[in-house]
């Protein structure tokens, strides 16, 4: 990364590696949105890209549950390897377990997706970036 001083602000250069797919679409986004460079789009796209942080203590209820299921599913498994029969009740709480596994999974990936930006909220983020970054 090269620093250049001008008179009020340092300039960075970085480089980017693309494959000629990934080019293409860069350059579809940059002329869809139209900015007058790929530079300018890229850019404006860092500074409107949402950052979600999520702590280990918000995972750890869903940790420990995910870990009591496995840990029965583990016991059971060990079970039947013992004595090589399974038994309803078993296929019962391994169905039960990964349907409360897939319901927390489900749960937590429509809060992420309610932090997710739209289409239209991005392009009005990205706007506002830009004139930022003009000013």
């Amino acid at each position: 990364m090269n620093v250049k001083t001008d008179n009020e602000r340092k300039t960075m250069r970085m480089k980017l590696k693309l494959n000629s797919k990934e080019y293409e679409k860069l350059k579809r986004y940059t002329e869809e949105s139209g900015l007058r460079s790929m530079s300018q789009y890229m850019l404006n796209s860092i500074i409107a890209t949402p950052i979600i942080e999520i702590t280990d203590e918000e995972l750890a209820p869903i940790k420990a549950r995910v870990d009591e299921i496995s840990d029965s599913i583990n016991s059971i498994a060990t079970r039947v390897n013992q004595t090589n029969k399974i038994y309803p009740e078993d296929m019962q709480e391994i169905r039960q377990g990964v349907e409360e596994i897939s319901a927390m999974l489900a749960e937590y990936r429509a809060k992420l997706e309610s932090l997710a930006v739209t289409p239209q909220t991005f392009r009005a983020i990205v706007d506002k970036a830009h004139k930022e970054v003009k000013e």
